[in-house]
């Protein structure tokens, strides 16, 4: 072996050894160029795509049936279809809540007897407090909203029967975040409305 190849020796391994490590480089570089590449596409996709507008709230509006012994319930929004409800009334009508499913109504008979109790001779058109907590599939997502409204009522004489309410509709009065809150602000609410003179003189 010459003394020229002795020499070539270690040269040719420092330039495999070169040669490796621009390889692992470029690899690395061109895995972060990739990488970054990949984001900035990302990005751009989710910039593109359709933003879905943010859930607005559940109102419900009503349609006189059955000459207005019932009020039929809908919800607003074609995407939106109510699964069940449950209708609470005040304590002092003494009425328990009332379940529907796939079927969203109210019906008079559900509280007639109760509100002519609760108050006597004082029948004359005006507004009952109910609660209502409608779950319902708004654009495939399951969904519960809870809120009081008005139902505004006459009263319609019978021959030989008590008179009852006459439905005319709701209006939304306050949408609530529990359950728990609902009774007591219905309660709060007929009372405003209904004061009991033997508790205002204590």
């Amino acid at each position: 072996m010459t003394e020229a190849t002795e020499a070539a020796k270690p040269r040719r391994r420092w330039l495999t050894f070169a040669e490796i490590t621009t390889v692992i480089a470029l690899a690395i570089g061109a895995a972060n160029f990739w990488e970054s590449h990949r984001e900035r596409e990302e990005k751009r996709a989710a910039a593109a795509a359709p933003q879905k507008a943010p859930a607005k709230p559940l109102v419900l509006v009503s349609t006189i049936e059955d000459g207005g012994n019932a009020l039929r319930l809908s919800a607003t929004g074609a995407d939106r279809v109510i699964q069940t409800q449950t209708i609470v009334f005040p304590a002092a009508l003494g009425v328990g809540s009332i379940d529907t499913v796939g079927n969203p109504h109210v019906d008079a008979g559900w509280f007639a007897s109760g509100l002519r109790k609760a108050l006597g001779k004082e029948r004359v058109q005006g507004r009952l407090p109910i609660g209502i907590i409608t779950r319902y599939t708004d654009q495939g997502t399951e969904r519960t909203d809870i809120a009081t409204y008005d139902i505004g009522h006459g009263w319609r004489e019978r021959i030989l029967q008590s008179d009852a309410p006459d439905l005319e509709g709701i209006t939304l009065i306050a949408r609530l975040k529990t359950e728990a809150e609902l009774q007591q602000n219905l309660d709060a609410r007929w009372r405003q409305r209904h004061p009991d003179p033997e508790a205002d003189a204590t």
